[in-house]
């Protein structure tokens, strides 16, 4: 199964489990950070369709890895060095999993935290590949 869609399916199933513990305006203000990043990213019309409906974007562009990064950082999820801000995550993670053990996805984020990369987009674009493996293994 291709990555990319692996990280797009990680996505939309995060937000279907916290949908149950979120108010319609804050869910109402994710996808106003959704379309907020596609537009500042300019992702084309089509990517963005896939992006926001569960589907496979075959060979992202810079601005489709760039997405998830967006997205974390209008979320509060990234720190200072643009790196993914564990206990933030840890927190986060706790309600859009809330079937997975507390220590295995500690552990899982921590092991994916220490993914290398050089720009953010592909740090947090590999973070999430690392995280969508982990959880589904």
């Amino acid at each position: 199964m291709n990555l990319n869609y692996l990280v797009v399916v990680f996505l939309v199933c995060a937000l279907s489990e916290m949908a149950a513990g979120q108010t319609s305006a804050e869910l109402a203000a994710y996808k106003q950070m959704q379309q907020a990043c596609i537009k500042e990213l300019n992702i084309a019309a089509n990517d963005a369709n896939l992006l926001t409906t569960d589907k496979e974007v075959a060979n992202p562009s810079e601005s489709v890895k760039c997405y998830h990064s967006c997205v974390y950082k209008k979320l509060g999820l990234l720190g200072g060095d643009g790196k993914p801000d564990t206990d933030k995550i840890v927190k986060f993670a706790q309600l859009r999993f809330s079937s997975l053990p507390i220590d295995k996805l500690k552990t899982l984020l921590t092991s994916c935290g220490a993914t290398t990369s050089s720009t953010t987009c592909d740090y947090v674009y590999n973070y999430e590949k690392c995280v969508v493996k982990g959880i589904s293994a």
